[in-house]
């Protein structure tokens, strides 16, 4: 939508202009010509003025290879083109209704006179123009300079928060450095007074070291790994509950080159222990996984405790639907049946 207010301010300009100018005319030499005379030709040197900045000028050079040569040309043309025009309607308001009469010697003085006119309104139209590139030049590049600072800002602040991540990752690093020689230090202290005790240890230092490894960035393990620290959760945990403890786990197809997020059929094993009834031999609780072609499924089943609850109010199930989403996508699917008797967790991700 054009600018009104622009529209307005042209207006005025050329109101002011054309005033000023046929003031000076009427002082000096006097209005001879009608004024309908004088608004046909006005109406032709603004449209003349418009026609070389926005049709001339804009073509040679925003849209041509060599606008400096381009526009000498076209200018050339545009002189000859509207003189001839502007004859031509001089013939007819003249009442000779020829062009050619108008360029016989006694006319010279006129056209030489127009030529002249129409250099004026180019020259004029010309520097009209170069303001408004020098404008547009101006607020592009402020446009330009705003990005590129927005951008500095934005690289600025992404530095800031990467140093924080890296500072508190290596403030986080030393919890666990201390953790593990602490681990060492109980273990060698108790593993003579109690073999039990210092096994327990052990095994609990091992579980957590591979917790804090494998969650490092965002990559895989081999599914064996995974069982294997099951295998010491499940250890640790007879080590606490004595022979009041029975897991079954069960293991079907090849798992050798099965590459799985860490972390999670641990938690989902760690939950069944935590919150599980697992103490009566007939009712173990059940690990089960199996690989069929290009899908792996794991399962774990337990009887619910009399006084049963939710798993930490469902928090541990929530966050590993959430990494299994970021990760798997819809390759994954985490069901959980929780019936009267039993509590049944259902994971088959599609490899």
């Amino acid at each position: 939508m054009v600018n009104r207010t622009l529209i307005l301010r042209h207006l005025l300009g050329w109101l002011i202009y054309i005033s000023y100018e046929l003031s000076l005319i009427e002082v000096t030499v006097g209005l001879n010509p009608s004024a309908g005379r004088y608004a046909i030709f006005y109406a032709l040197n603004i449209g003349l003025f418009y026609f070389n900045a926005h049709v001339i000028l804009d073509y040679a050079f925003f849209k041509t290879a060599r606008p400096y040569l381009v526009a000498a040309v076209l200018i050339l043309l545009e002189i000859f083109g509207y003189l001839y025009l502007k004859l031509w309607i001089e013939a007819l308001l003249s009442g000779t209704g020829r062009v050619e009469i108008i360029f016989d010697r006694p006319h010279h003085q006129l056209w030489i006179t127009n030529i002249w006119r129409e250099i004026f309104y180019i020259g004029f139209s010309t520097a009209y123009w170069s303001t408004l590139y020098m404008v547009r030049f101006k607020d592009r590049n402020h446009v330009i300079e705003r990005e590129r600072l927005k951008a500095v800002a934005q690289s600025l602040e992404m530095e800031n928060k990467y140093i924080i991540a890296e500072n508190a990752y290596l403030q986080n690093q030393i919890s666990p450095h201390l953790l593990f020689n602490s681990l060492n230090f109980i273990y060698n202290s108790v593993y003579k007074i109690s073999e039990k005790a210092g096994k327990g240890v052990m095994l609990l230092a091992q579980v957590m070291r591979y917790s804090l490894v494998s969650s490092e960035g965002n990559r895989t393990v081999q599914v064996v790994q995974e069982l294997a620290q099951i295998n010491k959760l499940i250890e640790l945990s007879h080590l606490r509950f004595g022979e009041e403890l029975f897991v079954n786990v069960r293991k079907k197809g090849n798992l050798k080159d099965v590459q799985v997020l860490p972390l999670i059929l641990i938690t989902l094993v760690e939950n069944m222990i935590k919150h599980g009834d697992l103490g009566e031999r007939n009712e173990p609780g059940l690990i089960r996984i199996e690989r069929i072609d290009n899908t792996l499924r794991f399962v774990t089943k337990n009887k619910k405790r009399d006084n049963y609850s939710p798993p930490g109010g469902g928090l541990g199930l929530r966050n590993i639907k959430r990494r299994l989403a970021n990760f798997y996508q819809d390759r994954a699917t985490l069901d959980i049946e929780n019936s009267a008797k039993n509590f049944t967790v259902t994971l088959i991700l599609h490899l």
